[in-house]
């Protein structure tokens, strides 16, 4: 166990390290997030030559819930436009109707509900992390990305959630 962690983080530093860092093709992008959960508007801004802040709004049925994340932007050598990132955040969420994330997931996904966790007027607040691949068209305002955002409530209760998505933003 110990030694496939040593081995991850050395891969991990040499993938981190052995890009080039540039900076950015545009300074902020407004779009759409299509994802599950957290699907709703993005908007990512460049603090500097690589390091982003992005906030996502997502609203649903009975539920609001906002995610900021920074973000560490690598540019893929040999390959205009395209960057790799990672990064953290946290986000807070709204719900109320009886209405979580455990009824969205299950019902969104066709799946039988066994259990539903019901919370009255509930707000749910946790960790977030993401990683993908960011590219901006060279003549066209336009940027995609496409993530693995999985995130954590710490309250009301600890439950664990994997998402992918992908974003279309407008770029500035």
């Amino acid at each position: 166990m110990i030694k496939k962690i040593i081995v991850r983080s050395i891969f991990f530093i040499l993938l981190v390290t052995g890009f080039k860092t540039i900076a950015q093709p545009y300074s902020t992008g407004i779009g759409l997030r299509l994802g599950g959960i957290t699907s709703g508007i993005s908007v990512k801004h460049f603090t500097g030559s690589n390091s982003a802040l992005e906030g996502i709004l997502s609203f649903g049925r009975h539920s609001l819930l906002l995610t900021g994340l920074y973000e560490k932007h690598t540019a893929f050598p040999k390959a205009e436009g395209l960057y790799w990132f990672f990064g953290g955040g946290a986000h807070i969420g709204f719900f109320d109707r009886d209405y979580g994330y455990y009824e969205f997931y299950y019902r969104s996904h066709g799946n039988k509900i066994k259990y539903i966790d019901y919370y009255d007027n509930r707000t749910s607040f946790g960790l977030d992390f993401i990683i993908g691949l960011d590219y901006k068209f060279k003549d066209a305002p336009v940027n995609l990305s496409l993530d693995v955002k999985p995130f954590f409530d710490l309250s009301p209760g600890f439950y664990g959630y994997w998402e992918p998505a992908l974003s279309i933003r407008f770029t500035l």
